[in-house]
């Protein structure tokens, strides 16, 4: 039986690995090889290459400036947009076109949604490729760029049912549009926390038999709401003195201003001894076998947080804003709590309610984690994808 070969296209181009890139590897690596031959391109280096290299033997580093449709802003965005797009996908057919008939490939799995990589959904339409996208959240509207490229599409895969029932709002001419929830596997996760050698959380700072440690990992965006999580821990460390809070990820491009407000308000209400900023750690599953309660603070619809399953994975009690796909993954009251995003006093009270009883808090955590094995695994996440296929 002939393998119909898979082209990937992660089209990140400033080396930030997020959750895009663990659920590609996990896809990759979890595809029925007697089926299918995955081809993975990059358009940069990123940390995770050397993992993907163990799960297919075609990685392709291809520096080149991928397209994207950001919605004007102003009138000098919109008097750019002709530019843009002659630049942006026009000019890039030559070399895409060239890219394709060196690797053949039956489909293009556009790793990064519909609202950018035009150039290549125009050069598989003008070389008879079939094109899908994994749509993992577009936090704007479709521009009218977008409309007219996505029609080259044969199918859409959301990553929740609140961007389906979005990309259907648009009435986006699409054929297939299905939605795949992300899927990790817990087992393989936290064996992961038992081998990580190194430091512990605990050598940052001064962490008691009786604190309670809450963590928040995500790179440092705005949209993330890391601020809102900081505003939040100082409202409930009003009430309970024992509590510990750490903020992990990278610093993105164009955050540096967002960091420094951050740590601004951290120093100016004296929670410089109870709450750090570590930046990029390796050791995540470490972290999160180490903290007790997880935060999630975004201030925009969230498309299907990784590190929401990858708590959920330790049981641990889970706070979350409830936009975007967080709802499908936890259910309020029963396997965490959800707040109102940007609602940092809302937040403050599920804290305060977790800390206020610690067992039920634990309890919780357990059934997030039952949840995870019955609707989040990777095989179904693996199953969904080759449905589509």
């Amino acid at each position: 039986m002939n393998k119909k070969q898979i082209l990937y296209i992660e089209g990140n181009k400033d080396g930030t690995v997020g959750g895009s890139y663990y659920s590609l590897y996990n896809l990759v690596k979890g595809i029925d090889k007697d089926k299918y031959e995955p081809y993975v391109l990059f358009c940069d280096h990123n940390t995770l290459i050397s993992e993907f290299k163990k799960v297919t033997d075609h990685i392709i580093i291809w520096d080149y400036n991928p397209s994207g449709s950001a919605p004007c802003q102003n009138i000098k965005d919109f008097l750019k947009w002709p530019v843009r797009f002659i630049r942006e996908v026009i000019f890039q057919q030559p070399k895409i076109i060239k890219k394709i008939k060196e690797i053949k490939p039956d489909l293009v799995h556009l790793n990064n949604g519909y609202a950018s990589n035009h150039d290549w959904m125009l050069a598989c339409q003008l070389t008879g490729v079939k094109i899908i996208a994994h749509d993992r959240g577009t936090r704007y509207p479709c521009s009218a760029r977008t409309k007219l490229f996505v029609r080259f599409l044969d199918a859409i895969i959301s990553v929740s049912e609140a961007y389906k029932s979005y990309v259907i709002r648009q009435k986006l001419k699409v054929p297939i549009v299905k939605r795949v929830y992300n899927g990790i596997d817990p087992d393989k996760f936290t064996k992961l926390a038992e081998k990580i050698k190194g430091h512990r959380i605990s050598s940052n700072f001064s962490l008691n038999d009786d604190d309670v440690l809450i963590g928040m990992i995500g790179n440092i965006q705005y949209w993330k709401g890391q601020i809102v999580f900081v505003r939040a821990f100082h409202k409930a460390k009003k009430k309970f003195k024992n509590i510990k809070g750490i903020i992990v990820g990278k610093t993105t491009k164009g955050a540096k201003k967002y960091e420094e407000e951050i740590k601004e308000y951290i120093m100016e209400n004296g929670l410089s001894d109870s709450l750090i900023l570590t930046g990029y750690r390796k050791d995540i599953p470490e972290i999160l076998r180490t903290i007790d309660i997880f935060a999630h603070a975004s201030v925009d619809h969230e498309p299907f947080a990784r590190t929401i399953l990858e708590a959920m994975a330790f049981a641990k009690p889970i706070i979350a804003s409830n936009g975007g796909g967080c709802p499908e993954q936890i259910i309020d009251g029963e396997t965490g709590l959800l707040f109102p995003m940007g609602n940092e006093t809302a937040m403050a009270e599920a804290i305060i309610y977790y800390l206020s009883d610690m067992n039920r808090a634990r309890e919780i955590g357990q059934r997030a984690k039952e949840r995870l094995l019955n609707l989040f695994s990777v095989d179904s996440m693996v199953k969904g994808v080759e449905e589509v296929y």
